[in-house]
């Protein structure tokens, strides 16, 4: 008799179950405007965030108003 694969024992679930609850939302950009495609926008990192369900941090990033 063979091995039961990775890949059957992902089907049943147990420890390979997606962590969804308190999740973070989804990863969001800043607009792509005049400014970032003829230069570059400064920014500042506030915060760097643990999501639940995700193989990276999150980052919190101000960005400065690049037209003051």
């Amino acid at each position: 008799m063979g091995r039961v694969i990775r890949a059957q024992r992902k089907g049943a679930g147990s420890i390979f179950k997606s962590h969804t609850v308190g999740r973070k939302g989804a990863a969001k950009l800043r607009v792509f405007d005049f400014a970032e495609r003829h230069g570059y926008v400064r920014g500042i990192v506030k915060d760097i965030v643990h999501d639940p369900g995700r193989g990276a941090p999150l980052a919190k990033v101000v960005f400065r108003d690049p037209y003051k």
